[in-house]
C-alpha cells in the first residue's frame, strides 16, 4: 500500500493556509477524527466555492487528492502545485473513463480521494446541485468508506459571479463514515437501489448541517435590510458626551485652542447619523460604517496636535483597526460587550490629553 503523496513543502503550505483562513474566514473544523488515519477513504462534500479543497485539507493531517478542472493545470505555478499534490485533471465537457479509473487507482493505493458530487460549484439559490452517482460507484467498487463533509458559509463568502471571496466565517464538518458491506457490493451492479440509497444518505447527511446555516443566513440578510435602530447614547453618543465634558472641565483658552476644532468633526458625525436615520439607509456596509465612525472620530481627535506624521499614525493604528474589524465581524457578541467601555476609555484619553494641556 502506497504512502500518502505529499510534497516536501506541505507542512509550510498547510501552516500558511491555516493562518490565512483563520484570519480571513475564522475557519472552524469539526469531526476531523472521522477521517481515517490510514487507508483509503472518499471525502465527499458540497461545493460552494473554488476554495473548498483547501477548506477541507486545512483541518486534516493527511493530504487529499482531488479531481480538478483541467484548465488550472495550464497556469504556471498553480498547475505545478496541483500536480505535486496529485490532483487528477478532468475535462468537464468530456469527463471520460480515464478520470474515474485514476480515482479508483488512488483509493486502491490507500490514499484519500476528495470529490464534489455536485459536479461543479453550487448554482442558483438551491442548497446544492443534484448529486452525480460517481461517488457511490467509487465506494461500491473499491470498498472505501465515504466520509461526508459539510462546508458551511461558502455561499455567503463567495457567491457565483464574484471575483474574490469576502471575509466571513467558514465551518467544515466531517461526519461519521458511510460504509458498504462487502456482501452488498457484490449485488450493486444488478440492483441499482443500493447506489441510489447511498447517494440519498450522503445528501441527507450533508444537508443536516447545511440547511440550518442557510436559514440563519436568510434571517441575517433580512435583518440587514431593516432600518437601523436610533443612535444610542451609550455608543454613538459617547463622542458628544466627552466633547461636553471638555467644555465644562477645560480652561476656556485651552478648550478653544485644543477641543474647539473637534466641534466641526463631531458635528459632521452627528449630521451623518441624522441623514442615515432620515433616509432609512440600510444594508451591511451602512451598518458596518456606522459601527466604525466613532472609532474613526477618536483616531482623528487623538492625532490632532500629537506631532506625529499622518503616515506614521496610520501605520500605528493599522493593527488596532485589524483587531477591531476582526472582532466586529467574527466575534460580534464579544465586540458588543467590549465596545462601549473601550470607546469610553479612548475618549477618556482624549479628555485627559486636553486637560493636561491646561
Amino acid at each position: 500500500m502506497a504512502t500518502d503523496r505529499v510534497p516536501f513543502y506541505h507542512g509550510f503550505l498547510h501552516f500558511c493556509a491555516r493562518w490565512l483562513f483563520t484570519v480571513y474566514h475564522d475557519i472552524q473544523v469539526e469531526g476531523a477524527e472521522h477521517v481515517p488515519a490510514s487507508g483509503p477513504a472518499i471525502l465527499a462534500a458540497n461545493h460552494p466555492t473554488y476554495l473548498d479543497p483547501a477548506f477541507l485539507m486545512v483541518g486534516l493531517k493527511r493530504p487529499v487528492r482531488f479531481m480538478a478542472w483541467e484548465k488550472p493545470f495550464r497556469i504556471p505555478g498553480l498547475g505545478l502545485l496541483m500536480r505535486r499534490y496529485g490532483a487528477i485533471p478532468v475535462d468537464k465537457k468530456r469527463p471520460g473513463r480515464a478520470s474515474f479509473e485514476a480515482a479508483v487507482k488512488v483509493l486502491r493505493e490507500g490514499e484519500i480521494f476528495g470529490i464534489f458530487p455536485e459536479g461543479g460549484r453550487t448554482k442558483g439559490l438551491a442548497p446544492m446541485n443534484p448529486f452525480k452517482s460517481g461517488v457511490a460507484r467509487l465506494a461500491l467498487i473499491t470498498g472505501a468508506p465515504i466520509v461526508p463533509a459539510t462546508i458551511i458559509g461558502g455561499l455567503r463568502v463567495w457567491r457565483r459571479g464574484e471575483l474574490f471571496p469576502k471575509p466571513g466565517p467558514i465551518r467544515v464538518v466531517f461526519h461519521p463514515p458511510l460504509r458498504v458491506e462487502s456482501g452488498s457490493r457484490l449485488l450493486w451492479r444488478r440492483d441499482k437501489t443500493l447506489e441510489r440509497n447511498l447517494i440519498e444518505t450522503l445528501i441527507a447527511t450533508i444537508h443536516r448541517r447545511l440547511m440550518p446555516s442557510l436559514r440563519r443566513d436568510r434571517r441575517v440578510a433580512k435583518l440587514l435590510e431593516t432600518p437601523s435602530q436610533p443612535p444610542s447614547l451609550l455608543y454613538e453618543g459617547i463622542p458628544f458626551v466627552f466633547l461636553l465634558l471638555t467644555y465644562f472641565l477645560a480652561p476656556r483658552a485651552v478648550w478653544e485652542a485644543r477641543a474647539g476644532p473637534a466641534v466641526w468633526w463631531i458635528s459632521s458625525y452627528g449630521t451623518a447619523l441624522i441623514v442615515q436615520q432620515a433616509l432609512e439607509a440600510r444594508g451591511f456596509w451602512v451598518k458596518w460604517l456606522r459601527e466604525l465612525l466613532p472609532w474613526i472620530m477618536l483616531s482623528t481627535l487623538l492625532h490632532r496636535g500629537s506631532g506625529i506624521a499622518l503616515g506614521a499614525w496610520l501605520a500605528a493604528c493599522l493593527p488596532a483597526v485589524g483587531i477591531l474589524l476582526w472582532l466586529q465581524y467574527f466575534r460580534h457578541h464579544v465586540y458588543r460587550r467590549m465596545r462601549t467601555p473601550l470607546l469610553a476609555a479612548g475618549y477618556g484619553l482624549w479628555l485627559l490629553k486636553i486637560l493636561g494641556q491646561g
